[in-house]
């Protein structure tokens, strides 16, 4: 649903071989149900694993293969490493003296049975967990792919610790690559996907915002008779990711959860009790990772609901008292409010929404979140509700 065009891109870069593919997209946008969308390419499979077992991904991948005869006497070299048809590979060659000499013609021999099964594609998931080892043979790899071969990787940029483009930087001329970005579906594309999930129409995209994991799960409690929440699955991923987080970027995901709306880089790093020079490369990470964006410019929030809602009721009852303290005690002002941002934040006291102020005033709503978010920082206030207190 919605990923025609990637869909096409993927079929047309895959039926040129060799080439390496990197797919990248937050966690349940959707990149293994794209490859499995594909119809028509041989592939095999294997996953990286948070614990990072040395070439796990690669014997995952191989090991349900059923290797042709007459192999390349190297390929003898996976005996150890796949014992589940060991017994259709060549003798395993005498060991090296060598350890890297030893490393090098296991890459060949990985690279000898790919050549054996193609036309193939070898596919790695999750590269953002790639293991040392497995790292170094996908770059071997990469500049090697035999005629018909392709490689592909998908990974999650907010999780990456090493450039996975680096790859295409060393690839030779007769290798072809090609990226593609995974955003989550419109709100068109969640109402299409919602319909075809749901007896009865539901419109999940204000607390989902299109990512295709949130919905199928909200659909699920959905059609099990449960109420609108956080399915169980979302919020254990969710809090494990904040539980990965530097102590700093979790106290700012935590006060962004309990304040009502985006708020500027102080008046968060006000609310989460972290001093600026913390607050500041908190933040840096809690964007990297995907909890925190930025909308409108130079505010940060949480992009979906879903998510807020598994964070806020994460936090335990004495913490969230202490940040709702924070966030009712106004910072020090920082700027003198425009005629019109005075305009705009006296209505929005007056408990105006922005498309109510929009409309009396003559513009865009976009235009009267930006003037809120404006007016809030030169005020020192980290929500409206404090307009109604000051």
């Amino acid at each position: 649903m919605g990923r025609q065009r990637e869909l096409r891109r993927l079929a047309t870069a895959l039926g040129r071989p060799p080439v390496v593919v990197l797919i990248e997209g937050e966690a349940g946008v959707g990149k293994t149900r794209l490859l499995h969308e594909l119809a028509g390419h041989p592939m095999l499979i294997g996953r990286c694993h948070p614990m990072r077992f040395p070439y796990g991904p690669i014997v995952e991948a191989l090991r349900d293969t059923c290797p042709p005869r007459d192999l390349n006497p190297v390929t003898g070299a996976l005996r150890p490493l796949l014992p589940e048809f060991a017994q259709l590979l060549p003798p395993a060659p005498p060991p090296l003296p060598d350890p890297q000499v030893e490393r090098h013609r296991l890459f060949r021999a990985v690279l000898s049975l790919l050549g054996s099964l193609q036309p193939i594609t070898l596919v790695v998931e999750d590269v953002h967990w790639v293991d040392s080892d497995t790292r170094e043979l996908l770059a071997f790899l990469a500049r090697c792919l035999p005629e018909a071969v392709n490689l592909v990787l998908t990974y999650r940029a907010e999780d990456l610790c090493h450039p996975v483009a680096e790859l295409l930087a060393h690839l030779p001329p007769h290798i072809d690559h090609a990226e593609l970005a995974l955003a989550p579906l419109d709100a068109g594309e969640t109402e299409l996907l919602a319909r075809h999930l749901l007896p009865e129409p539901r419109d999940l995209w204000p607390l989902t915002r299109g990512v295709p994991f949130a919905i199928e799960e909200l659909a699920r409690m959905l059609a099990e008779g449960g109420e609108p929440g956080t399915p169980p699955a979302l919020r254990d991923a969710v809090l494990l990711k904040l539980g990965s987080l530097p102590l700093a970027a979790r106290r700012l995901v935590q006060a962004a959860a309990v304040l009502p709306e985006p708020a500027g880089e102080q008046a968060l790093a006000a609310v989460a009790g972290v001093p600026p020079e913390q607050g500041e490369r908190g933040l840096a990470e809690a964007l990297r990772r995907g909890l925190l964006w930025e909308s409108p410019p130079g505010r940060y929030g949480l992009r979906q609901p879903l998510t807020r809602k598994a964070l806020y009721d994460s936090i335990t009852p004495a913490v969230r008292r202490r940040l709702n303290r924070r966030i009712d005690a106004p910072a020090q002002p920082q700027g003198t409010l425009s005629p019109r941002e005075e305009q705009v934040i006296r209505l929005a006291a007056d408990g105006l929404t922005n498309r109510e102020i929009a409309e009396d005033l003559f513009l865009s709503p976009r235009t009267v979140e930006v003037h809120v978010a404006n007016a809030l920082r030169k005020l020192g206030l980290s929500s409206r509700r404090q307009l109604r207190t000051t």
